[in-house]
């Protein structure tokens, strides 16, 4: 390239940047700052498989109630299966006396995995057997809390034929739907959440126990849920206290 050509093409690059160093900048709107949100929901820790565990009394002065609460958790497991699984899988009970050597029946539950334990409706869960099932990550389910008044009732006679479905031989039925009640709650929390681990199941079941749309059954809120509406399960005993 001619020298000549050179120096003016120099200059002219000169002349531009003086240009623009004499322009007035336009201002640069600040980006807006990202505001963290908070997780709704926590890290999903289950396998798939809703493994809940029982502490009813088995022996001693409550067995008839135990026996009643045994039958309504089945009968809940069964029609769960009947009008639709949780999670692709049906629900697993393994059931334990709360009545004779607690510790014994809480180290079994664990050691079995359980992702939550349903307890007596007609005790308070004792605070070492809280603190036992929570430090291992297990969602404990006090059923007083679906007692009217913290006192199990006695079945309806049609709630009462269902329960006699699971223990021809069953006695009394208070305690019955408390238990069934506990099943189903549980259960639809686990689909709530897309999972079956106990910090999910914690979280969700206020979820499904408040929401505006009322149902009354497993198929029912289930269907509801479904459809994404935010359910409040009625069931047996009426919304949980």
């Amino acid at each position: 390239m001619p020298r000549r050509t050179t120096v003016i093409l120099a200059f002219a690059g000169l002349l531009l940047v003086a240009v623009a160093g004499c322009a007035p900048t336009a201002e640069t709107a600040p980006s807006p700052t990202k505001t963290p949100s908070v997780a709704s929901r926590v890290a999903a820790s289950g396998d798939g498989t809703l493994l809940l565990g029982s502490l009813f009394p088995m022996t001693g002065d409550a067995l008839e109630s135990g026996a009643a609460q045994v039958a309504g958790a089945e009968l809940a497991a069964r029609e769960i299966s009947e009008q639709g699984l949780v999670l692709g899988h049906p629900v697993v009970i393994v059931h334990r006396d709360s009545a004779h050597n607690v510790t014994s029946a809480v180290a079994d539950l664990l050691t079995r995995g359980v992702d939550a334990v349903l307890w007596d409706a007609t005790s308070p869960v004792p605070a070492d057997v809280t603190t036992a099932f929570r430090t291992a990550g297990v969602a404990v389910i006090p059923l007083a809390e679906f007692a009217n008044g913290g006192t199990p009732l006695a079945a309806s006679d049609e709630f009462a034929g269902r329960l006699r479905t699971m223990d021809p031989a069953l006695v009394a039925t208070a305690g019955g739907g408390e238990a069934y009640d506990g099943v189903v709650l549980t259960a639809l929390a686990a689909v709530e959440a897309d999972d079956d681990g106990a910090r999910s199941i914690e979280q969700a079941f206020d979820r499904v126990s408040s929401g505006a749309v009322a149902c009354g059954s497993w198929g029912e809120c289930a269907a509801a849920l479904a459809e994404t509406q935010q359910i409040a399960y009625t069931g047996v005993t009426g919304r949980r206290s």
